[in-house]
């Protein structure tokens, strides 16, 4: 795992969530139609009925092609976020382990991880931490 990676983990959430929204709100054919009936008691006069519906040939064709792609993609990505936090979480030291979580999985500049992290570190000092280690 490289320092190219994990600046990619961030992204990567934020892609599985475009994803996820594109596929609920996938378009579908609404059709409306018209069909004749009758009241059900006498004297049983025949009126029309308007009925409203989701084109299911155009929905499974197009729609349900797309989606499977789209889950697909979803499924490849969270893969490679699993991936990435199983490295995170494999670091041994709690210090460096919270130092690469803080940057890279909550997104912080090196001043805010510092801070976070607390006593005598500054920002060029997590960033050498973090660099260390991903040598």
């Amino acid at each position: 795992m490289d320092k190219k990676q994990l600046k990619q983990l961030r992204y990567l959430k934020n892609e599985i969530k475009m994803l996820k929204e594109q596929i609920e709100n996938l378009d579908y054919t609404i059709t409306t139609d018209s069909v004749r009936g009758s009241s059900p008691y006498f004297p049983y006069v025949e009126h029309s009925i308007k009925i409203t519906g989701i084109d299911t040939e155009d929905y499974n064709r197009k729609t349900r092609r797309l989606q499977r792609k789209l889950e697909i993609r979803v499924e490849e990505l969270l893969d490679l976020v699993e991936e990435t936090n199983d490295f995170i979480e494999s670091i041994d030291d709690s210090l460096i382990r919270q130092i690469i979580s803080l940057r890279y999985i909550n997104g912080l500049t090196w001043g805010q991880v510092a801070a976070h992290i607390g006593g005598n570190n500054t920002a060029d000092s997590v960033r050498k931490v973090a660099e260390r280690y991903l040598k």
